[in-house]
């Protein structure tokens, strides 16, 4: 019996050590995998703030929609400032609507939020005014949908950065892509067409 045992340990204890497996070194296998997470379209919209180093930077904002309530007239507007300055959306369709290109751009232009502004987000673009940009005409182009937006200010003296945040909040509104060739224009003329990847 002890024969046995002490066999059965041996071969145990061979199966241990050598199983073929060997010592190697730490391999590197590149950084942690990143995931985009891309805005539900009727409840969030990402609009594109300035950050504290004047870059564009990207803010999602959740609509928070309110119910519509019995004391609100059926079919009637109601403002809802989340989407900024001279904007109006019907109580019935509150809360189905995906939002448009023309309802991020007043977002933009009302501004950061409390919350943005906390993290740090600014604007280059004027405020202040009654009325937002609009989407004048959206057409398909030969490699990508093309915007243009009219603006109810000059455009000509922007600074490149506010520039930016209105072709990259319309264009990403426009689709989650971002792939759309977009025309700034103003009472004072037009600037070129460009992408917000340019």
């Amino acid at each position: 019996m002890r024969r046995r045992a002490a066999a059965a340990g041996a071969v145990l204890l061979a199966a241990l050590s050598g199983c073929g497996i060997q010592r190697t070194d730490v391999v590197e296998a590149g950084g942690a995998a990143t995931v985009i997470v891309q805005p539900v379209p009727e409840e969030r919209m990402t609009l594109y703030f300035l950050g504290p180093d004047d870059r564009l930077m990207p803010m999602v904002r959740d609509l928070g929609r309110p119910e519509p309530t019995a004391t609100r007239p059926a079919g009637g507007t109601v403002p809802y400032d989340g989407f900024g300055p001279g904007y109006e959306v019907s109580t019935g369709t509150l809360r189905r609507e995906p939002v448009t290109v023309d309802k991020a751009l007043a977002a933009l232009l009302a501004g950061p939020g409390p919350e943005e502004a906390a993290a740090g987000a600014t604007t280059a673009l004027p405020r202040g005014g009654t009325r937002a940009p609009r989407v004048e005409t959206e057409r398909s182009g030969p490699s990508a949908p093309a915007l243009r937006i009219r603006a109810p200010f000059p455009v000509g003296d922007l600074p490149e950065t506010a520039v930016r945040q209105l072709v990259c909040t319309a264009a990403y509104a426009h689709h989650s892509t971002g792939r759309a060739e977009v025309t700034v224009a103003g009472p004072d003329g037009t600037l070129p067409a460009t992408r917000c990847e340019d």
